[in-house]
């Protein structure tokens, strides 16, 4: 019998609860946790496997830009951007 994948099971419903209550910041959290491991294996996704050693520049460009948005994300439970557009 397969062990049953709590973790990514719950991450799911609350990745459907994010949605639901438009709660910002979990896509910064979910970035963060699929940068992090990243930056220790030097291999990140993204349509497909991007290895640092074959392509650094994609790989870095895309790495940052998982940090980037995390931070932007993060960000919403400090700033009301809602507020800058009316």
């Amino acid at each position: 019998m397969k062990p049953i994948k709590w973790r990514t099971i719950i991450a799911l419903i609350l990745m459907y609860i994010a949605i639901f209550n438009n709660w910002e910041w979990v896509w910064g959290v979910l970035f963060l946790f699929w940068v992090i491991p990243d930056l220790f294996t030097g291999t990140t996704y993204f349509i497909e496997p991007i290895n640092k050693k074959e392509t650094p520049l994609l790989y870095w460009v895309i790495v940052i830009s998982w940090i980037l948005m995390a931070f932007y994300s993060l960000s919403a439970l400090f700033i009301d951007y809602e507020s800058f557009y009316y």
